[in-house]
């Protein structure tokens, strides 16, 4: 791929106006940030069976996910001809630093405190990218969209509250958990930033190899063991790369074109609920009434915010500098 000057960049036409799934996918992004939704929801199921820690997985899957997405580039590149600015490259660099610390402090603050704890604080993510979103790009949600949002970050933590033993309240774990929120803000801030520069592959390649190169030198520096690994580990590292890591990412990044920043972090909130219910299909782990209850409630509030008026309304740069993927 050649980098270009953003002056000298030809402006697509807008896919909104394509038909066939292109341009379905364009008219209703949402929809694709509920699919993103759903395959991130099987990682925590992927995970379950697995028998190596929290950073052995996510190096595997991480340099995994090099290979996949790297290959997807390719073909991106030879069926596209797309380029990509220095501006493009720099945010998804960015982002990938973003994406790596989350991964990291993640991973390190469950094992000084709990699940519970660190899935507890990630439902005040919405908070922090709707801070970020206002000056960075003049986003500001209703009064409709903030209630039913705050009715889903409650129904959010009763899930995980219904499922558990409680917190355990570490503070350090406590305070890690909360840089993860915060390294999530800025990677997902970063990706929307990043799309009116570069094509949503090889964004996600770039942002893959940044990632995996930090979390490959948070394991040296650990001394965590990645080796040996059981060929079953290695097929879930696989499966995880694949659905949420590249297909889900991809939906939700691909729709952040038209999707207001506020929209998916609150659809996210849905995860822990339909993880819930996957797990019970798929592991046949015990799912309590007090589970099923607060699920509905999480996607009462999340349906309810993204049907609001706030949520339909767009960015306000619709500007297309690069040809889209087919």
């Amino acid at each position: 791929m050649t980098a270009v000057d953003p002056a000298d960049a030809l402006e697509a036409s807008d896919p909104r106006q394509d038909g066939g799934v292109r341009g379905a996918a364009a008219r209703h992004p949402v929809g694709l940030v509920w699919i993103g939704v759903v395959l991130f929801s099987l990682g925590p199921v992927l995970v379950a069976g697995s028998g190596l820690s929290g950073p052995t997985f996510s190096f595997w899957r991480l340099w995994m996910g090099v290979v996949v997405l790297g290959m997807a580039t390719v073909v991106h590149r030879r069926l596209t001809g797309a380029t990509f600015t220095k501006v493009g490259v720099r945010w998804a660099i960015a982002a990938g630093v973003a994406f790596a610390a989350h991964q990291v402090a993640f991973m390190t603050a469950v094992k000084q405190t709990s699940v519970v704890d660190v899935t507890l604080m990630n439902t005040v993510a919405p908070i922090v990218v709707g801070l970020l979103a206002v000056p960075l790009f003049g986003e500001r949600p209703g009064v409709r969209f903030r209630a039913w949002s705050a009715l889903a970050m409650v129904g959010a933590a009763s899930v995980v509250i219904a499922g558990s033993a409680g917190p355990e309240g570490d503070p350090w774990g406590m305070a890690l958990a909360a840089l993860n929120v915060v390294f999530f803000a800025f990677y997902f801030v970063g990706t929307k930033l990043a799309r009116p520069h570069i094509d949503t592959t090889p964004f996600l390649w770039a942002v893959i190899v940044t990632a995996a190169i930090s979390v490959g030198v948070y394991v040296l520096a650990t001394g965590e063991a990645v080796t040996p690994v059981a060929g079953s580990d290695l097929v879930r590292c696989l499966a995880v790369a694949i659905l949420p890591g590249a297909l889900g990412h991809f939906s939700v990044t691909w729709s952040l074109r038209w999707v207001p920043a506020n929209v998916p972090p609150v659809i996210m909130l849905a995860i822990p609920a339909i993880s819930g219910v996957l797990a019970w299909i798929v592991l046949a782990q015990a799912i309590t009434w007090g589970q099923l209850a607060a699920g509905a409630v999480t996607l009462g509030g999340v349906l309810g915010a993204v049907r609001s008026p706030s949520a339909s309304a767009v960015s306000a740069d619709e500007s297309l500098t690069f040809a889209e993927e087919s």
